[in-house]
Order: structure tokens, then C-alpha cells, then sequence
């Protein structure tokens, strides 16, 4: 299977790329970038030739890319791939726009897979919080707050980060994977969103917003609180203090993954804490293996074409509700 890097505007793309090359059968062919720099660079440290237009390999030369291209580019380049065939897996966020999200969900009905580096999925933490909720361990799931701020380090930032209209904001930037896991730990939907973002920090960046929080409606009553910032301290050391405490009928569940990784189910009766998830990703590569798998046929993904285009959706929605003050439904 001949993969291709589309898009190198995140560091982000490196990890991704290398899981999913280490499945068997699998080859990194080409990084296609249009700067120059970042091509090279790139290119250079994988070994493999540089281009600067991925459109010359929609032609059959490759089977998957990775993208990573500027967020607002995302949705335009997904399509063109998805409809030639070739399987994309994408950072997040996977778009900034309602049309380029429809444009995906049409996509998807063809035989390519879509994925999203959606990574919460697969932390250990939230795994062990989604099989204590599978064994009834707190009761039904009523609510959860989220929190995820982290450290923005400006001058390691390229320009286009603090132009909203090319990052999308800090709702579908970083929000984005709260939302998705609202959808998973709650398995439900929500039906309406009011939101809000600012920037309180950066203002010499005047379409930047360093903060942001929205609160979910569930379609089985239930409620979520997620936000989400680039607040943390340059002087931290930790990239940020990210949380998900989780309330059911019968106890709690409290998620952390930055600053300390553990998962504490507390049912009243007993109150366990798990800090050791070496089982629960060997090797790192659960992303990667996870996305080879679905296109070879050989398991349901744990993050779907549909999960994608639904967390987007929500975040998309919520991003509404910040520019027009009110509440948005679905």
C-alpha cells in the first residue's frame, strides 16, 4: 500500500504518518507540500522525494494519504482524494466550513475511507472510562465536563495559526476532541449547542481566539460542558492539565491525560485509581493500525467516516452559536 504525506503544516503529521507505516505492506512514497522549506525538511528526514502539488498523484500512484496541509485547505484536499479513490486520514480538524463538511459526507459513500486523528479514542484513560461505563460501574452516563487547555508558544506558530479563517478557532482546533468524546461516552447524540469563544491573552492577534466552552443538549437528556484554551502557562511543565469528569446515576469518573494520566472510578462503595495503560496501545500505533485495518476490510473502525463528519458537525455548530450568541440546534 503506497501512502503519500499531503500537507505538512503540523508537527503532528510525523507521528501519525509513522504508525501508520509501521503496518505490514505499507510504504511512504512522496511528501507533497507547497513550501518549499517545510517540504524539504521533511521530505529529507523520511527519505523519500518531495513535491510541491498533491494533485499529480490522484492518477492511481497512491492508495492513503496523510493530511496536514493549513486547516482551511483540509476539507478542499480530503475531497479531491476521497473521490479519487484514495483513503485519507486527517488531522484534526478535519475542515472549517459547513461546505466543504457536506462536500465530505458526500465523499464518503464512495470506496474510500475517511479518518481523523481523533486520538482520544484511543487513550487509555478514556478506554477505561468507556469499560467501566460498558459495565455499569457508575450507572447511566447524566453529564460531563471536559477542560483542555494548553501552552500556545506563539513564536513556534506559523502565521496562519492565528488568522481564525485558516485555523478555524479554538472550537474546532482544539474543542474538536471533547465534542467526539461527548458523542462516544455518552453514545448519543446532542440536539442543541450554545458556545462562546475569546481571546483574553493574544490579543496582538485580533481573529485569534485563545479560549473557548460549549454546552451540549443530549438527545437522551443528558448534558455536557466542554472548553478548551491556549492559556497554559509557558513556564508549565506540562503541555496543559486536560480533564473529563463523567457523572452517572451511580458514581463518577474522573479522566486525566496531561499534566498526570490516570482514570479514577469512584462508585460511592469504592474508589479506584488507574494509572498503568501500556495494554491498552502497544506500541503507540492504534491510530495507524486502526485505519490499515478498515481499509483492508478486516474490522469496524473506532473512528468512522461518520464519526468524523458528526464530531465536526457539532463543533462546526457550536462555532455558530459563538458568532451569533444564541443557541443552535442540530
Amino acid at each position: 500500500m503506497k501512502i503519500a504525506i499531503i500537507g505538512v503544516q503540523h508537527g503532528h503529521v510525523l507521528g501519525i504518518t509513522r504508525q501508520i507505516i509501521a503496518a505490514a505492506d505499507t510504504e511512504l512514497v512522496v511528501v507533497a507540500e507547497p513550501e518549499h522549506g517545510a517540504r524539504e525538511r521533511v521530505a529529507r528526514d523520511l527519505g523519500v522525494p518531495g513535491i510541491s502539488d498533491y494533485r499529480s498523484l490522484l492518477d492511481g500512484s497512491i492508495d492513503a494519504a496523510v493530511l496536514a496541509p493549513i486547516n482551511a485547505e483540509k476539507g478542499d484536499i480530503a475531497v479531491a482524494c476521497l473521490e479519487s479513490g484514495v483513503h485519507v486520514m486527517i488531522d484534526k480538524p478535519a475542515t472549517t466550513t459547513h461546505a466543504d463538511l457536506d462536500r465530505m459526507s458526500e465523499a464518503i459513500s464512495g470506496s474510500a475511507i475517511l479518518s481523523c486523528a481523533l486520538t482520544l479514542r484511543f487513550s487509555g484513560p478514556y478506554r477505561a472510562a468507556k469499560q467501566a461505563i460498558a459495565r455499569g460501574d457508575i450507572g447511566r452516563v447524566v453529564s460531563s465536563v471536559s477542560q483542555r487547555p494548553h501552552q500556545c508558544r506563539p513564536g513556534r506558530r506559523p502565521g496562519w495559526f492565528f488568522d481564525r479563517e485558516l485555523n478555524g478557532g479554538a472550537l474546532l482546533d482544539l474543542c474538536i476532541h471533547d465534542i467526539d468524546m461527548v458523542r462516544w461516552i455518552h453514545e448519543c447524540e446532542p440536539t442543541s449547542v450554545t458556545a462562546s469563544e475569546g481571546t483574553s491573552r493574544f490579543t496582538e492577534y485580533p481573529s485569534f481566539t485563545d479560549h473557548a466552552e460549549a454546552y451540549f443538549r443530549l438527545d437522551d437528556g443528558g448534558s455536557a460542558f466542554v472548553r478548551a484554551s491556549w492559556l497554559t502557562p509557558d513556564a508549565a511543565p506540562y503541555h496543559g492539565d486536560c480533564r473529563m469528569l463523567i457523572e452517572g446515576t451511580h458514581g463518577s469518573i474522573e479522566i486525566r491525560t496531561s499534566a498526570e494520566v490516570s482514570c479514577t472510578i469512584d462508585t460511592g462503595r469504592s474508589r479506584c485509581t488507574y494509572t498503568d495503560f501500556v495494554d491498552a496501545d502497544p506500541g503507540g500505533n492504534a491510530l495507524g493500525r486502526d485505519f490499515i485495518a478498515a481499509i483492508r476490510g478486516e474490522a469496524h473502525p473506532v473512528i468512522s467516516g461518520d464519526d468524523v463528519i458528526n464530531s465536526h458537525r457539532w463543533a462546526l455548530l457550536a462555532r455558530d452559536s459563538a458568532d451569533r450568541g444564541n443557541l443552535v440546534t442540530g
